[in-house]
């Protein structure tokens, strides 16, 4: 894909967070980045108290922040603007569709505290056609740059392993995949034996049939797999302890086909640290 990283902006401190990593993967890409901001008249307050052309110089000075944040890490990165007058998430869904990735903050200056994630960043995460990255508040870790990447056999997951390779190429990181796996609980007057060596086996080796074709595209790439008897979203917690970015699908192969946003991808954006990639199938 050849559009650009785009990044919304409300003039928080999360989101020039989302700013500055929107801004390094742009360059990692060769990639022009858009900074987006966006604001809605749906009020009557609103629509009869303020003037529009004092709400977009609001906007425009929203937008020079982060323009200036941006210069001040990557000069020489292509930079391009847009002004909306729509709700944030409209806007983003809207200009995502000619994107290579969407950049949210994990709260912006709406969000409720008790809240992790923000609505807009949840939103975006659930609707857009392409991979959304949220980004939190804590500090990029030192050392070995590492993508963690849910792998759990289902469409969403095998799209999830094609963007954690792609993402892990652009840092020049290694790839950590896991898969995460529970036995089915039967009902109660069903007696079920099962064999969980054999169990282990069969998940292993599921894992590495979808991650041949992966080490064979990315042949300078450090791999490694686990697979852990665990639910998905501790077990991702885990794991992305120090990563840069964790990668997972937005459903995964027991997520109910209504749902926009499965469990695990529900999970780890209100328990993981560091940046999350949510991958739609398609």
């Amino acid at each position: 894909m050849e559009g650009p990283v785009l990044v919304g902006v409300d003039g928080s401190e999360a989101a020039l967070k989302a700013v500055g990593w929107a801004a390094a993967e742009a360059v990692r890409r060769d990639r022009r980045l858009l900074l987006l901001t966006a604001f809605t008249m749906d009020t009557a307050e609103v629509a009869f108290t303020w003037r529009e052309e004092d709400i977009r110089a609001g906007l425009d000075h929203v937008l020079d922040t982060a323009h200036g944040r941006v210069l001040a890490v990557a000069p020489d990165l292509e930079i391009e603007r847009a002004t909306v007058l729509d709700s944030p998430t409209a806007a983003l869904l809207h200009r995502a569709a000619e994107a290579t990735m969407v950049v949210v903050g994990l709260r912006g200056r709406g969000g409720f505290p008790a809240l992790k994630a923000g609505s807009v960043a949840y939103r975006v995460a659930a609707h857009s056609p392409v991979p959304v990255v949220v980004v939190g508040s804590e500090p990029e870790p030192e050392g070995e740059p590492v993508v963690v990447v849910g792998a759990d056999g289902s469409p969403h997951g095998r799209r999830a392993l094609a963007a954690a390779f792609d993402a892990a190429a652009a840092l020049s990181a290694r790839v950590h995949a896991l898969r995460a796996w529970e036995p089915l609980i039967p009902p109660a007057q069903m007696m079920v034996s099962y064999d969980f060596g054999a169990m282990h086996a069969a998940e292993d080796d599921a894992l590495r049939r979808d991650l041949d074709p992966w080490r064979a595209r990315y042949p300078d790439l450090r791999v490694e797999s686990d697979t852990v008897e665990s639910a998905p979203v501790p077990a991702l917690a885990r794991a992305a302890r120090g990563a840069r970015l964790l990668v997972v699908g937005a459903r995964g192969r027991h997520g109910l086909p209504v749902l926009a946003l499965g469990a695990t991808a529900h999970g780890v954006l209100h328990r993981v640290p560091c940046p999350v990639m949510i991958v739609h199938a398609e």
